[in-house]
Protein backbone atom coordinates (compact mmCIF):
# COMPACT_ATOMS: atom_id res chain seq x y z
CA UNK A 1 0.00 0.00 0.00
CA UNK A 2 0.89 3.30 -0.56
CA UNK A 3 2.27 5.63 2.69
CA UNK A 4 1.08 8.90 2.89
CA UNK A 5 2.46 11.98 4.25
CA UNK A 6 1.37 13.35 6.77
CA UNK A 7 3.58 16.18 6.95
CA UNK A 8 5.51 19.00 4.61
CA UNK A 9 8.84 18.88 3.98
CA UNK A 10 9.10 22.08 6.74
CA UNK A 11 7.86 19.86 9.39
CA UNK A 12 4.48 21.59 9.82
CA UNK A 13 1.18 19.55 9.39
CA UNK A 14 -0.36 19.39 5.66
CA UNK A 15 -3.81 21.20 5.58
CA UNK A 16 -5.94 18.58 5.60
CA UNK A 17 -4.13 17.08 8.45
CA UNK A 18 -4.01 20.56 10.19
CA UNK A 19 -7.84 20.67 9.64
CA UNK A 20 -8.58 17.32 10.71
CA UNK A 21 -6.90 18.26 14.10
CA UNK A 22 -8.30 21.43 14.87
CA UNK A 23 -11.59 20.10 14.06
CA UNK A 24 -10.87 17.03 16.99
CA UNK A 25 -9.37 19.69 19.44
CA UNK A 26 -12.82 21.92 18.98
CA UNK A 27 -14.78 18.55 19.34
CA UNK A 28 -12.87 18.19 22.73
CA UNK A 29 -13.58 22.03 24.02
CA UNK A 30 -16.99 21.47 22.74
CA UNK A 31 -17.67 18.36 25.05
CA UNK A 32 -16.30 19.72 28.12
CA UNK A 33 -17.95 22.85 27.85
CA UNK A 34 -20.90 20.77 27.82
CA UNK A 35 -20.55 20.20 31.11
CA UNK A 36 -20.07 23.06 32.96
CA UNK A 37 -22.11 25.08 34.58
CA UNK A 38 -22.61 28.19 32.98
CA UNK A 39 -21.44 30.10 36.14
CA UNK A 40 -18.14 28.54 35.27
CA UNK A 41 -17.59 31.30 32.23
CA UNK A 42 -15.62 33.31 34.68
CA UNK A 43 -12.40 36.03 33.22
CA UNK A 44 -10.17 35.88 36.03
CA UNK A 45 -7.45 39.13 35.96
CA UNK A 46 -3.83 38.35 35.43
CA UNK A 47 -3.38 38.12 39.30
CA UNK A 48 -6.26 35.90 39.22
CA UNK A 49 -5.52 33.66 35.80
CA UNK A 50 -1.88 32.85 37.50
CA UNK A 51 -4.04 31.67 40.52
CA UNK A 52 -6.31 29.35 37.93
CA UNK A 53 -3.12 28.10 36.53
CA UNK A 54 -1.79 27.04 40.12
CA UNK A 55 -4.50 25.22 40.68
CA UNK A 56 -5.12 23.44 37.63
CA UNK A 57 -1.56 22.13 37.97
CA UNK A 58 -1.75 21.28 41.80
CA UNK A 59 -5.06 19.55 40.60
CA UNK A 60 -3.22 17.60 38.13
CA UNK A 61 -0.91 16.15 40.80
CA UNK A 62 -3.56 15.52 43.36
CA UNK A 63 -5.58 13.53 40.80
CA UNK A 64 -2.99 11.79 39.56
CA UNK A 65 -1.55 10.92 42.97
CA UNK A 66 -4.64 10.19 44.47
CA UNK A 67 -6.85 9.49 42.23
CA UNK A 68 -10.75 10.91 41.10
CA UNK A 69 -12.31 9.38 44.83
CA UNK A 70 -9.53 10.50 46.78
CA UNK A 71 -8.33 14.08 46.12
CA UNK A 72 -9.70 16.85 48.24
CA UNK A 73 -10.48 20.36 47.58
CA UNK A 74 -8.33 20.85 50.53
CA UNK A 75 -5.34 18.87 49.09
CA UNK A 76 -5.17 20.76 45.81
CA UNK A 77 -5.23 24.30 47.40
CA UNK A 78 -2.18 23.28 49.66
CA UNK A 79 -0.44 22.54 47.07
CA UNK A 80 -0.90 25.40 45.06
CA UNK A 81 -0.48 27.16 47.86
CA UNK A 82 -3.47 29.15 48.43
CA UNK A 83 -6.37 29.56 50.91
CA UNK A 84 -9.08 26.89 49.89
CA UNK A 85 -11.56 29.74 49.36
CA UNK A 86 -9.50 30.93 46.38
CA UNK A 87 -10.59 27.77 44.76
CA UNK A 88 -13.96 29.04 44.68
CA UNK A 89 -13.56 32.12 43.04
CA UNK A 90 -12.60 29.83 40.41
CA UNK A 91 -14.19 26.60 40.04
CA UNK A 92 -17.19 25.36 41.81
CA UNK A 93 -16.46 21.63 42.61
CA UNK A 94 -13.53 19.27 42.29
CA UNK A 95 -15.80 17.46 38.82
CA UNK A 96 -15.08 21.23 37.29
CA UNK A 97 -11.10 21.42 37.76
CA UNK A 98 -10.91 18.12 36.66
CA UNK A 99 -11.95 18.52 33.17
CA UNK A 100 -10.03 21.73 33.37
CA UNK A 101 -6.67 19.53 34.20
CA UNK A 102 -7.80 17.01 31.76
CA UNK A 103 -9.19 19.37 28.69
CA UNK A 104 -5.14 19.83 27.28
CA UNK A 105 -4.42 15.95 27.44
CA UNK A 106 -7.57 15.54 25.55
CA UNK A 107 -6.73 17.89 23.14
CA UNK A 108 -2.69 16.64 22.42
CA UNK A 109 -4.21 13.20 22.24
CA UNK A 110 -7.20 13.51 19.94
CA UNK A 111 -5.04 15.44 17.32
CA UNK A 112 -3.19 12.10 17.15
CA UNK A 113 -5.29 9.37 18.06
CA UNK A 114 -6.64 8.45 14.43
CA UNK A 115 -5.18 8.60 10.36
CA UNK A 116 -6.87 11.15 8.43
CA UNK A 117 -5.07 11.55 5.05
CA UNK A 118 -7.08 8.59 2.94
CA UNK A 119 -3.20 7.71 1.88
CA UNK A 120 -1.83 6.75 5.09
CA UNK A 121 -2.37 3.07 4.87
CA UNK A 122 1.14 2.11 4.88
CA UNK A 123 2.43 -0.04 7.61
CA UNK A 124 5.36 2.27 8.79
CA UNK A 125 3.11 5.15 8.52
CA UNK A 126 0.59 3.45 10.94
CA UNK A 127 3.96 2.54 13.11
CA UNK A 128 4.96 5.58 13.62
CA UNK A 129 0.96 7.05 14.11
CA UNK A 130 0.73 5.15 17.21
CA UNK A 131 4.35 5.78 17.80
CA UNK A 132 2.88 9.30 18.51
CA UNK A 133 -0.31 8.43 20.43
CA UNK A 134 1.46 6.00 22.73
CA UNK A 135 4.34 9.25 23.61
CA UNK A 136 1.32 11.51 23.84
CA UNK A 137 -0.28 8.94 26.40
CA UNK A 138 2.57 8.56 28.25
CA UNK A 139 3.23 11.95 29.02
CA UNK A 140 -0.23 12.44 30.17
CA UNK A 141 -0.89 8.82 31.61
CA UNK A 142 -1.79 9.62 35.02
CA UNK A 143 -4.73 11.75 34.19
CA UNK A 144 -5.86 9.58 31.33
CA UNK A 145 -6.22 6.80 33.66
CA UNK A 146 -8.13 9.11 36.56
CA UNK A 147 -10.25 10.10 33.84
CA UNK A 148 -11.43 6.11 32.52
CA UNK A 149 -11.72 5.10 36.24
CA UNK A 150 -13.72 7.94 36.88
CA UNK A 151 -16.02 7.02 33.73
CA UNK A 152 -15.96 3.56 35.41
CA UNK A 153 -17.11 4.80 38.95
CA UNK A 154 -21.16 5.47 37.42
CA UNK A 155 -20.10 9.14 37.24
CA UNK A 156 -22.31 10.22 33.91
CA UNK A 157 -20.74 12.86 33.12
CA UNK A 158 -17.62 11.32 32.78
CA UNK A 159 -18.46 8.31 31.48
CA UNK A 160 -20.73 10.80 28.54
CA UNK A 161 -17.48 12.43 28.07
CA UNK A 162 -15.44 8.75 27.52
CA UNK A 163 -17.96 7.44 25.25
CA UNK A 164 -18.14 10.48 23.15
CA UNK A 165 -14.05 10.46 22.99
CA UNK A 166 -14.27 7.46 21.83
CA UNK A 167 -16.81 7.68 19.43
CA UNK A 168 -14.81 10.64 18.36
CA UNK A 169 -11.67 8.26 17.52
CA UNK A 170 -14.03 5.67 16.00
CA UNK A 171 -15.42 8.06 13.88
CA UNK A 172 -12.31 9.42 12.15
CA UNK A 173 -11.16 6.19 11.93
CA UNK A 174 -14.05 4.90 9.91
CA UNK A 175 -13.71 7.44 7.27
CA UNK A 176 -10.21 6.93 7.29
CA UNK A 177 -11.30 3.28 6.36
CA UNK A 178 -13.87 4.94 3.49
CA UNK A 179 -11.39 6.90 1.81
CA UNK A 180 -8.64 3.89 1.47
CA UNK A 181 -11.46 2.30 -0.01
CA UNK A 182 -12.79 5.06 -2.24
CA UNK A 183 -9.20 5.36 -3.72
CA UNK A 184 -9.07 1.53 -3.88
CA UNK A 185 -6.62 0.87 -1.57
CA UNK A 186 -8.57 -1.74 0.52
CA UNK A 187 -11.56 -3.64 -0.24
CA UNK A 188 -15.22 -3.67 1.13
CA UNK A 189 -15.76 -3.96 4.54
CA UNK A 190 -18.14 -2.49 7.74
CA UNK A 191 -15.92 -0.42 8.46
CA UNK A 192 -17.99 1.16 11.34
CA UNK A 193 -17.06 -2.48 12.92
CA UNK A 194 -13.65 -2.37 12.04
CA UNK A 195 -12.62 0.91 13.33
CA UNK A 196 -14.60 -0.07 16.66
CA UNK A 197 -12.44 -2.91 16.89
CA UNK A 198 -9.07 -1.00 15.69
CA UNK A 199 -10.11 1.55 18.24
CA UNK A 200 -10.85 -0.88 21.33
CA UNK A 201 -7.18 -2.96 20.63
CA UNK A 202 -5.26 0.78 20.62
CA UNK A 203 -6.99 2.06 23.68
CA UNK A 204 -6.97 -0.69 25.94
CA UNK A 205 -3.03 -1.44 25.09
CA UNK A 206 -2.82 1.82 25.92
CA UNK A 207 -4.42 1.83 29.32
CA UNK A 208 -2.67 -1.62 30.18
CA UNK A 209 1.03 -1.02 29.30
CA UNK A 210 1.18 2.59 29.34
CA UNK A 211 -1.51 3.72 31.88
CA UNK A 212 -1.43 1.28 34.51
CA UNK A 213 2.50 0.29 35.33
CA UNK A 214 3.77 2.32 38.02
CA UNK A 215 6.55 4.13 35.73
CA UNK A 216 6.64 5.33 32.35
CA UNK A 217 7.41 2.94 29.35
CA UNK A 218 10.94 3.81 27.75
CA UNK A 219 11.02 4.53 24.21
CA UNK A 220 11.78 1.00 23.10
CA UNK A 221 8.75 -0.25 24.64
CA UNK A 222 6.63 2.50 23.51
CA UNK A 223 8.43 1.69 19.83
CA UNK A 224 7.41 -2.17 20.37
CA UNK A 225 4.09 -1.52 21.37
CA UNK A 226 3.64 0.89 19.10
CA UNK A 227 5.04 -1.90 16.11
CA UNK A 228 2.62 -4.60 17.23
CA UNK A 229 -0.80 -2.29 17.19
CA UNK A 230 0.62 -1.10 13.40
CA UNK A 231 1.25 -4.56 12.61
CA UNK A 232 -2.33 -5.58 13.64
CA UNK A 233 -4.02 -2.48 12.19
CA UNK A 234 -2.17 -2.92 8.38
CA UNK A 235 -2.89 -6.70 8.61
CA UNK A 236 -6.76 -5.74 9.78
CA UNK A 237 -7.48 -3.72 6.55
CA UNK A 238 -9.53 -5.67 4.44
CA UNK A 239 -7.62 -6.93 1.19
CA UNK A 240 -8.77 -5.26 -2.78
CA UNK A 241 -11.07 -7.78 -4.17
CA UNK A 242 -9.09 -9.53 -7.08
CA UNK A 243 -10.92 -10.18 -10.30
CA UNK A 244 -11.10 -13.15 -11.13
CA UNK A 245 -9.81 -13.11 -15.02
CA UNK A 246 -11.85 -13.87 -17.68
CA UNK A 247 -11.03 -18.04 -19.11
CA UNK A 248 -8.76 -17.87 -22.18
CA UNK A 249 -11.34 -18.66 -25.63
Amino acid sequence: METGRQRRADGAPAPDAARENEAARRHIRQLIASLLPESAEKRPNKRGQETREKLIAAAADCFSDYGYNRTRISDIASRAGTAQGNFYRHFSSLDEIFLAALQPALEELASTSAPSHPNEGGLQHLINQNITYLQVYSRNRHLLRVMREAAASEHEGFASLWLQLRAGFVHRTRRWLERLHERGKIGSADFGLLAEALGSLTEQMAYVHVGLPPVAPRPERIKELATVIGEVWYRALPPVDEKTPDPAP
